[in-house]
């Protein structure tokens, strides 16, 4: 089915429904879902969850991103910018292991590093026009760095490599290009290998169960997350380095997002025990970044306020999202998505004005993260049919964002 801009999330699962040959009630029971929230989330009444998403995907055999519409492809010049560079990432990524003869010769590490470390600050921001721009040809240059170097130099340009296939992955991811990220995950553990580093190790695993978090397989993505944990801490020893506390914190709070999205309480509980405890490790309380993750006691409570809405327990979370304050240190990546799940909370507990603001928060902080997110547009769409009339402000985030019809808006 081709995709329509101005469809709505619902009504997309409502198209493949009947497709499929369900009735509302006959889709209801066969996924296991509420007829009620089936019924409201067609009609845009109520956003749906990241496990609501991915039953209904599975039960319908499509893909998530088919339900949401991505990619958003938009009709401004600067979304073809942002999906420009797909191309290209998708011709390094298929050429990776031809040979060196094939490749150009590389600059230095040295020169390499300082725009890797440039890409990241970028992908840190949520600045995926300009991240995307970089990464093709830093892929391509430790792509030949890989091949033609040897000893302590190749291993350093192998985690280099890996760091780009990551911030790679996490573009692809973003703009729903979902083949390609399983391609590049592939790559990224294909890189973290040769770079001798359990850390970088680590970060590729953390990034493998997302597949599973995906393929709604959540207990295959807990036991590898646990294997991974366990194979970090053993690689790092009784008393991890302040990156190694990062990793291992890391894969804890993505346990929280598995667990939950599994409605399971008590797992999630649990894990999010074992998360403060780590974060108690955490120089001055003050989160930390390491191979692009960020842990610490502000984005464990992050994850909690996230976990307990695919809980059903948006109470809980809307009153701690107004309670959490996050700092400006924390990336804009981060802020922005806090502010979007904030959003849902507030939208689940029928607080339009604290959503419309989380929602013009996320804009301001992380503008082409908000714009191409789908709960985020998801979200406008809610708030301006949950009144005949949307007030000025909605209807232009609607505009904005690109997610509504203004004549509807």
């Amino acid at each position: 089915m081709t995709g329509n801009a101005d469809e709505t999330v619902g009504s997309r699962i409502a198209t493949y429904r009947k497709l499929a040959g369900y009735t509302q009630r006959e889709f209801a029971d066969h996924a296991h879902l509420s007829l009620g929230a089936v019924r409201k989330v067609e009609q845009g009444e109520r956003l749906p969850t990241y496990g609501f998403l991915n039953t209904a995907a599975r039960t319908l055999a499509v893909s998530v991103e088919e339900l949401t519409g991505q990619p958003y492809r938009g009709r401004k010049r600067s979304d073809a910018r942002v999906h420009a560079p797909i191309a290209a990432i998708r011709a390094v990524a298929r050429s990776y292991d031809l040979p060196p003869a094939w490749r150009p010769e590389p600059r230095s590490l040295d020169a390499i590093a300082r725009d890797v470390d440039l890409a990241t600050s970028y992908r840190a921001a949520a600045r995926y026009t300009a991240l995307g721009e970089m990464l093709p040809a830093l892929l391509e240059e430790l792509t030949a760095c890989v091949h033609h170097l040897d000893g302590k130099a190749r291993r350093r340009a192998a985690r280099l490599l890996a760091s780009c296939y990551y911030m790679a992955y996490c573009l692809a991811s973003r703009l729903g290009y979902v083949d390609l990220a399983s391609i590049l995950e592939e790559r990224l553990q294909w890189a973290s290998s040769l770079a001798d580093d359990p850390l970088s190790i680590g970060l590729s695993q953390w990034t493998r169960a997302n597949g599973f978090q995906v393929a709604k397989d959540y207990d295959t993505g807990l036991r590898l997350l646990e294997s991974s944990y366990d194979q970090l801490q053993e690689a790092v020893g009784a008393d991890p380095s302040g990156a190694a506390v990062t990793l291992l914190g890391s894969i804890r709070l993505r346990q929280v997002t598995q667990a939950s999205r599994a409605r399971d309480d008590d797992a999630t509980v649990h894990y999010l025990e074992e998360a403060r405890r780590l974060a108690e490790r955490v120089p001055d309380g003050v989160d930390r970044i390491h191979y692009h993750l960020t842990f610490g006691p502000v984005n464990t409570a992050v994850h909690d306020i996230a976990a307990q809405i695919e809980l059903k327990h948006p109470d809980i979370a809307a009153e701690r999202a107004r309670e959490l304050h996050l700092p400006a240190s924390m990336p804009r990546t981060r802020r922005g998505h806090h502010l979007i799940d904030a959003a849902r909370a507030f939208i689940a507990v029928e607080d339009r004005d604290a959503a419309l603001g989380a929602l013009q928060q996320a804009r301001a902080v992380a503008p082409q993260q908000t714009r191409y997110h789908p709960m985020a547009r998801e979200a406008v769409r809610v708030l301006a049919g949950q009144h005949r009339k949307a007030g000025e402000e909605v209807r232009a985030l609607a505009a904005w964002i690109g997610s509504a019809n203004p004549e509807t808006a």
